[in-house]
């Protein structure tokens, strides 16, 4: 049991053959442009299944786009396009993809990003629960 466990963790680990790339930039005229790129040292056979979700004050918008290619050292981008974007317009992308019949872990773009702005006003502490010098609290957030 072990031993399947653990070759189970060593796949997941293991470097990908494939180098996806899912981009969502903004560009100067209020529009996001959305990139889906491949590329791979040796050829592999691949599937993709790209849902994007874009979401403002008219409404939301679901697409999905779907394909397959082999890939090759030279980047493939099979997918480029531009969207209109509102001023309070959000978009997330969503890949799913497979190398060779392997399903890939999904790749998630969102424009803007998740992070807040700023963080969020804090009542003041009671007086026991004053932080003396020293002493706090620490987050991580990953992206």
């Amino acid at each position: 049991m072990l031993t399947v466990t653990l070759a189970s963790w060593l796949l997941a680990a293991a470097p990908t053959p494939v180098e996806a790339q899912l981009e969502l930039s903004p560009e100067s005229d209020g529009r996001l442009a959305l990139r889906l790129c491949f590329s791979s040292q040796q050829p592999h056979q691949l599937t993709y299944r790209l849902e994007v979700k874009s979401t403002g004050a008219a409404g939301t918008n679901r697409t999905r786009q779907s394909g397959e290619l082999v890939s090759s050292s030279a980047s493939q981008c099979p997918i480029n396009n531009r969207l209109g974007l509102s001023a309070d317009g959000r978009v997330e992308a969503t890949l799913d993809w497979s190398i060779d019949g392997q399903t890939q872990p999904t790749l998630n773009q969102s424009y803007p990003a998740t992070q807040p702005a700023s963080p969020a006003p804090q009542p003041p502490p009671s007086p026991g629960e004053q932080l003396h010098e020293g002493e706090g609290l620490v987050a991580q957030v990953r992206q």
